[in-house]
C-alpha cells in the first residue's frame, strides 16, 4: 500500500507521520510532502526521533509539486501545526504524532483485512 503524508511544510508532522508508519509496517511505501515545503528539517525533529530510534538526518523535505498524486492509494493529512522550537515542545508533538499515525495505521490495517 502506498501512502501520502501530507502536511503545510513537510517540517515536523508530515515527516515523523511518515517514518512512525514505515515504521509499523514494511509492506507500507510512505512519502511526505507538504504544500509549501521548507528547505530541511528543523534540528529538533531530528533529535526528538532519533529517541525514538529512528535516524531523519538526511531526510530532504519536498513539496506535493514533485508527487503523482494517482500513485497513491491512500493520503494522510496531517493536522496543521507548525513545527514547534525547543526539545520538550517537540516531543510533545512527537507523541502526538505517533498516537494519531498509530490510529490511522490501525484503521487502513483493519479495513485493508475486511477487504
Amino acid at each position: 500500500m502506498k501512502i501520502l503524508v501530507l502536511s503545510e511544510h513537510d517540517d515536523g508532522c508530515g515527516p515523523m507521520a511518515a517514518a512512525f508508519l514505515r515504521d509499523y509496517s514494511s509492506r507500507l511505501e510512505v512519502v511526505s510532502a507538504g504544500r509549501h515545503p521548507v528547505d530541511r528539517l528543523p534540528f529538533w525533529v531530528v533529535e526528538v526521533m532519533r529517541e525514538c530510534l529512528i535516524d531523519m538526518a538526511g531526510y530532504q523535505p519536498c513539496g506535493m509539486a514533485s508527487v503523482d498524486l494517482s500513485e497513491f492509494d491512500v493520503v494522510y493529512e496531517c493536522p496543521d501545526s507548525p513545527c514547534p522550537t525547543g526539545l520538550q515542545a517537540c516531543r510533545e508533538l512527537r507523541d502526538f504524532i505517533k498516537n494519531e499515525s498509530f490510529l490511522f495505521f490501525r484503521t487502513i490495517m483493519n479495513k485493508k483485512s475486511r477487504s
